[in-house]
């Protein structure tokens, strides 16, 4: 559900609330698209401590017949803008250019490779 969903924000204000510990193997047994996480340290309320996770990567998803351009453009914007990204939304705090390309359940758009490439992110 995302990093400070508010459900979870108004549970925990209301009620004691426990989050369980997924350890990072559990996440390398499940594989691709899920990766080891970590819910940080007063994300929640009453939630003190860093609490290792389960996630699973965001990613932006388009149709094969958006132009490579398109594609290319809203890429570089991306992480061009992703300082107000991040003052928008906590969650994108976990956005980096290096991380976009990991386990990806989908192949990349032509244009988002291009960009990629071009920022060395890819060969």
């Amino acid at each position: 559900s995302g990093l400070g969903n508010a459900a979870l924000k108004d549970l925990s204000a209301n009620q004691k609330t426990v989050f369980v510990s997924i350890p990072a193997e559990i996440a390398e047994k499940l594989g691709a698209p899920y990766t080891a996480g970590v819910i940080p340290a007063g994300t929640y309320p009453g939630q003190d401590a860093d609490v290792p996770t389960v996630g699973i990567v965001n990613f932006l998803v388009t149709r094969s017949d958006v132009s490579d351009e398109t594609a290319y453009e809203m890429t570089k914007l991306l992480f061009e803008k992703l300082d107000t990204l991040k003052a928008a939304h906590s969650a994108a705090n976990g956005i980096s250019i290096e991380g976009a390309v990991q386990a990806l359940p989908l192949p990349l758009h032509p244009g988002a490779e291009k960009y990629y490439k071009e920022m060395g992110i890819l060969k």
